[in-house]
């Protein structure tokens, strides 16, 4: 029996339309939309620090968001992509902005001896680019 998508609700044209588009090319606009979301994150962190705002969680919520935004369907693995790239990226800027007198390897032995706050932010980084990664 066909679909009539006269009958069909918001939610569900969504969903009929995201079947149409193959998984790969929402993977690729979704990896396209990660990056720039994680590029956007990561100036705008660099930004708030010099105004004296400390938002670890926003470049990976930048990721998330960018991913989920081109990404025309609801997939895990793309959340889980996403929560991966958001620890990483969020890692990243917090070795960048404050620990950049460390090498690397100096970072993370120094890692478990981060405030509490740091890693409030890093579990809020990951979990917002898991959510937001997952699509609509």
């Amino acid at each position: 029996m066909p679909i009539d998508e006269r009958e069909l609700s918001p939610e569900g044209k969504a969903i009929l339309d995201a079947s149409r588009d193959s998984i790969a090319k929402s993977w690729c606009l979704g990896i396209v939309g990660a990056a720039l979301g994680g590029v956007l994150g990561w100036f705008a962190f660099g930004w708030l620090v010099s105004q004296g705002f400390y938002a670890l969680a926003l470049p990976g919520a930048a990721v998330g968001l960018g991913f989920g935004a081109l990404t025309r369907r609801p997939m895990i693995a793309g959340g889980i992509f996403c929560a991966i790239v958001a620890l990483v990226l969020s890692l990243a800027c917090e070795w960048r902005f404050f620990a950049n007198l460390l090498t690397l390897d100096e970072f993370l032995r120094d890692l478990p001896n981060e405030t509490p706050m740091t890693w409030i932010f890093l579990g809020l980084g990951t979990v917002f680019g898991f959510w937001f990664g997952r699509g609509r």
